[in-house]
């Protein structure tokens, strides 16, 4: 009698758990930004470091939708204002008597690897890829008469993809740092971005100094790594003395949401289009 009365408890508790979503909250997140920043950086695109015919190409054709105010309207779509940052007078000025724009031409595609969990950059929704690099990449391939190919890729493996050859470049929120100059031919710079820390309401968490003791979860292979690592005083008082690196935002917030940490540390143009659309969010776990 006593094991039929305890596999009826199991069975209620197994029901109950799945009626509540396998132990996931349905309520709705309050997440907050942090002001204080960890790093203020800038988005470009990324080519091989032996590309520079590309790479110039495409920020040619980023000047020139500049101009014509075709990047502005992309802008007010995505974001409601004119948010790009192009100057015209920051094209590189490297030789560029490489064929590696030639050779894009003559295959007739462009291959855009990206992070497709990186909303509003580049992010699949319900099994199509959209965003505002897609939407400024579609428009630099109208320039260069070849079709845009979107190609997802791991996030810590982009470099590799890239000089593999699978890719012609990076593009979808990179951040521009010393060690990516020198692993890559990066373009100019065309937004400005900063890592901050997104944490719940509740949280008590007001300063970065509040996180001594706490879990901080990153994106494995983002910059948000480099800011902390830049910020090794506040690193060292984390729980553990590091933070728990994960493979996408989407996995972070979702971890902050249901308890498993205490803080995200992530680009804020990411966490802005998440806060806002918290629906979005919801879809993506």
């Amino acid at each position: 009698m006593k094991r039929i009365i305890s596999l009826v408890m199991t069975l209620v508790l197994c029901m109950a758990f799945i009626l509540t979503g396998c132990g996931k909250s349905s309520e709705k997140a309050n997440y907050k930004i942090l002001d204080e920043a960890f790093a203020t950086e800038e988005y470009a695109v990324g080519f091989r470091k032996s590309d520079v015919a590309l790479c110039k190409a495409v920020e040619e054709a980023l000047c020139e939708l500049k101009q014509n105010g075709k990047i502005s309207e992309i802008d007010k779509t995505w974001f409601g204002a004119d948010v790009s940052t192009i100057d015209n007078a920051k094209i590189i000025t490297l030789a560029s008597s490489d064929s590696s724009l030639e050779k894009l031409k003559q295959k007739g595609t462009f291959i855009l690897g990206l992070d497709d969990s990186f909303p509003p950059m580049g992010y699949n929704d319900n099994g199509e890829i959209k965003g505002y690099d897609i939407d400024l990449a579609k428009a630099v391939c109208e320039i260069l008469g070849v079709e845009l190919v979107l190609q997802p890729i791991s996030w810590t493996a982009k470099e590799n993809e890239l000089n593999s050859g699978s890719i012609d470049c990076i593009w979808n929120g990179l951040s521009v740092n010393d060690e990516r100059k020198e692993a890559m031919c990066m373009s100019l710079p065309y937004m400005n971005n900063r890592q901050v820390v997104v944490t719940l309401d509740n949280s008590g968490i007001k300063t970065p100094a509040n996180l001594a003791g706490k879990k901080l979860v990153v994106q494995g292979g983002s910059t948000a790594v480099n800011a902390l690592e830049a910020n090794a005083d506040i690193k060292a008082t984390l729980k553990g003395g590091d933070a728990i690196q994960v493979d996408n935002n989407v996995l972070a917030l979702f971890d902050l949401k249901n308890g498993g940490s205490d803080a995200v540390l992530m680009d804020e143009v990411v966490a802005r289009y998440y806060i806002t659309n918290p629906d979005k969010a919801e879809a993506a776990e």
